[in-house]
C-alpha cells in the first residue's frame, strides 16, 4: 500500500489547486471517489466533496477531514524523492492527509472497517475565514453532524493537537486633523494618538490557560499600520491592525470586549476575519482509546485551525496529519516519507476490525 500511498501524493501535488483554483483537484477527487462510492454517496458543493459509508447503526462515525488548497507558492522539485522527502506544493499541508484519506479509501473498499467514515475534500481553507468551503458543507447538509469523532489532516508531525486558539483583527483608527508638519499646531496627530493605547497594548501580559494539563498562551499584538498623509504632513487618520488570539472556551464576543476595553473609547474599532476557538475535547472516548492504544503526544494548538469550526456544529475533532508544520508555505516544500507512512498505519489499525 505505500506505493499507491506514494503514486497518490505525486498525483495531488502535480496538480495545481492555489485558494480560488481547486476545481482540478476537485474534478480529479471526484473521479476517484466514484471508482469506491455510489454517486448517491458523495456529495459536491462547488469543489468540495463529502463521500460516506453505508450507515450502520451499531457502529461510531469518524470523519477524515482535509482541504484542497494550497498557498501560491514555488517548488522545483515537484513530485521528486529526495532523502526520503516528497517534495511538492502542499506536500506537507496538506495533499499529505489527502493521500492518506485516499489509500484509507482504497484499502477499506475490500475489508470490513470497525468505524462508520465520512471523508470531507474541501476548498479555500488557505483564503479568508468567511470564504472558506467547510462551512457550506456544514450547513447545507447534515452527514459530517453524525460524526462521533473527526480527524482533521493538518500537518502536525503524526502529534494529536487539541482544541484551538479563536483568533480576531481589529482595525483600530485614530482620528486626527490634517495640517502642515511645519506647522504642528493648526492640526492633531492621528499617530500620536495611538501612543496610550499602544503603551496598554505593549505592556499587556500574555495569558496562560490550561484544560487538562495542554496550555494555550492567551496574546494581542499590533501587527500591521497605515495612514493618510506623507512625510510633511500631520495625519488626520492612523490606523493599526491588532491581531488578537484568544483562548478556548472565550466566546467572539467576549474577545471583542477585550479588544474594545483595551481601546478605552480612545479610538475606532472595526473588527474582521472572526474566528471562534475549538473546543478541548478530551474526554471524547475515541479519541481516548486512540491516544492511548498509540501513545501518541498531545498538544494544545496555538493557532487556529478548522477543528473550530466543526466545534460550532458540535463536532469533536482533533489535527492529527503525516505533514511537517515547519515546512508549510515554505519554498520547496517537503514531506518526510516516514511520516506518511507512519500516519496511513496508525489509522489504517485504528480502523481495522
Amino acid at each position: 500500500m505505500r506505493e499507491k500511498l506514494v503514486e497518490y501524493l505525486i498525483q495531488l501535488v502535480d496538480i495545481p489547486s492555489v485558494t480560488g483554483n481547486e476545481k482540478e483537484i476537485a474534478d480529479f477527487t471526484h473521479n476517484f471517489l466514484k471508482n469506491f462510492f455510489t454517486e448517491e454517496n458523495i456529495i459536491r458543493h462547488n469543489n468540495s466533496l463529502i463521500a460516506y459509508d453505508e450507515f450502520d447503526p451499531d457502529k461510531k462515525t469518524i470523519s477524515f477531514i482535509g482541504h484542497l488548497d494550497t498557498v501560491p507558492g514555488i517548488n522545483e522539485f515537484t513530485g521528486q524523492i529526495i532523502e526520503d522527502r516528497l517534495y511538492g506544493l502542499g506536500s506537507s499541508d496538506m495533499k499529505g492527509g489527502l493521500a492518506v484519506m485516499m489509500s484509507l479509501i482504497d484499502y477499506f473498499s475490500s475489508k470490513e472497517k470497525r468505524f462508520n467514515c465520512i471523508y470531507v475534500f474541501y476548498e479555500k481553507e488557505e483564503g479568508p475565514y468567511v470564504d472558506n468551503g467547510l462551512e457550506p458543507l456544514l450547513k447545507n447538509y447534515d452527514i459530517i453532524q453524525k460524526s462521533d469523532f473527526s480527524f482533521v489532516l493538518e500537518p502536525t508531525n503524526n502529534v494529536v493537537q487539541i482544541g484551538c486558539l479563536g483568533t480576531l483583527h481589529a482595525s483600530i483608527i485614530f482620528k486626527g486633523k490634517r495640517a502642515h508638519s511645519a506647522r504642528p499646531w493648526q492640526g492633531e496627530n492621528a499617530i500620536h494618538k495611538s501612543a496610550n493605547f499602544l503603551k496598554r497594548l505593549s505592556d499587556k501580559e500574555w495569558k496562560r490557560y490550561n484544560f487538562g494539563g495542554l496550555e494555550y498562551v492567551e496574546v494581542m499584538n499590533a501587527t500591521m499600520v497605515s495612514f493618510s498623509g506623507g512625510r510633511n504632513i500631520i495625519p488626520d487618520e492612523f490606523e493599526i491592525n491588532v491581531n488578537y488570539r484568544f483562548a478556548p472556551g472565550k466566546s467572539i464576543e467576549e474577545a471583542k470586549k477585550d479588544v474594545i476595553e483595551l481601546v478605552n473609547n480612545e479610538a475606532e474599532v472595526v473588527f474582521t476575519d472572526l474566528c471562534p476557538s475549538g473546543n478541548v475535547n478530551l474526554d471524547n472516548p475515541i479519541l481516548h482509546e486512540f491516544t492511548k492504544k498509540y501513545g501518541i503526544n498531545i498538544e494544545a494548538k496555538q493557532a487556529w485551525t478548522d477543528v473550530a469550526r466543526l466545534s460550532q456544529y458540535g463536532i469533536d475533532g482533533v489535527n492529527f496529519g503525516p505533514g511537517d508544520p515547519a515546512q508549510a508555505h515554505q519554498k520547496n516544500e517537503y514531506i518526510p516519507l516516514k511520516n506518511l507512512y507512519e500516519n496511513f498505519e496508525i489509522l489504517k489499525d485504528f480502523l481495522s476490525i
